[in-house]
């Protein structure tokens, strides 16, 4: 009998990558903050990353994202600063945490991004919203979706550009009404 590695489970990548892509610009924005130095700063990110990956079945699932992110990114600054022998710019811990809170609290939870969706999707028109269905639920060409609402394709192919800025806009204003 011999020791195999466990491989990981296949949704713990996705479930990951799909956080870290939700929460790596408000990280970018709480690491830069702390760290002037460009470069350093996206080492430093890249560093959390790295760990964040490692360490992702330590996360605890009932917190936010964003905020284990910035657990770690803060030990990653603070030992940078050891290491290199630099002193940081000295903030108080309570404007750290404030600014910390920031960011967490900025960060749109995706049942925030679903009801906004479904909302804005009330709001179109029927012929849009079944040209949003042909599309993404039915997965058709513009071609035969061009059938079904008789127009060209390339009118299909505008109306999707026009539909998805439209839902995008819609779907951007309802997540910072509800922050």
């Amino acid at each position: 009998m011999t020791n195999q590695p466990k491989q990981p489970k296949p949704d713990k990548p996705k479930s990951f990558a799909k956080l870290w892509l939700q929460s790596q610009h408000a990280l970018g924005g709480f690491v830069c903050v702390h760290v002037p130095d460009h470069h350093l700063a996206e080492d430093i990110i890249q560093e959390v990353a790295e760990l964040a990956a490692e360490r992702f079945d330590q996360y605890d699932h009932s917190r936010p994202f964003i905020a284990w992110l910035i657990g770690i990114a803060r030990n990653r600054i603070a030992q940078t600063y050891r290491v290199r022998g630099r002193r940081p710019i000295v903030f108080s811990s309570e404007v750290l945490d404030s600014v910390a809170n920031a960011y967490i609290q900025m960060q749109p939870t995706e049942n925030d991004r679903l009801d906004g969706l479904n909302a804005c999707m009330a709001k179109l028109s029927d012929r849009h919203r079944r040209v949003i269905e042909f599309r993404y639920a039915r997965q058709m060409t513009s071609e035969q979706i061009a059938d079904q609402v008789t127009c060209s394709p390339r009118a299909v192919t505008s109306m999707l550009q026009r539909i998805r800025a439209a839902l995008r806009k819609c779907v951007k204003q309802y997540v910072e009404a509800q922050q």
